[in-house]
């Protein structure tokens, strides 16, 4: 058996292709593969395109953002002032009670101090 010298160089690299069926094809797996990977591809650009669009739509939204966040903190004053208001009223509310009981009690004081136009030996009140 005689030796060849194969050091630096690929006997695979010279592959003569004589006839056309020698030729390599790609089988249907490589194929299909190749198939996925583009269409993948196609999907992740869409997706970019599509955050892009919507990236300039929330730049564009900028001034928005800051206006509804000046407006956001104006309702927190609101809202803390009308705490205080609440807290006062209710501080008042047993207050109102005792003034509603009073009201009525002048009222009827006032019906009982009313001069009746019939004299007092006649059945009306004495003046």
């Amino acid at each position: 058996m005689a030796k060849r010298s194969t050091i630096g160089e690929n006997p695979l690299d010279f592959l003569v292709s004589e006839n056309s069926l020698d030729t390599v094809v790609p089988g249907p797996a490589t194929a299909s593969r190749a198939a996925k990977l583009e269409e993948r591809l196609g999907q992740l650009e869409a997706g970019l395109a599509g955050l892009k669009t919507e990236l300039a739509g929330v730049k564009g939204l900028a001034p928005e953002i800051g206006r509804v966040k000046s407006e956001a903190a104006q309702l927190q004053t609101e809202v803390a002032k009308l705490k205080g208001e609440l807290a006062q009223l209710q501080a008042e509310a047993p207050r109102q009670a005792e003034v509603t009981a009073l009201k009525a009690e002048v009222a009827q004081l006032r019906a009982k101090m009313i001069p009746s136009d019939i004299p007092w030996w006649m059945g009306g009140r004495k003046k």
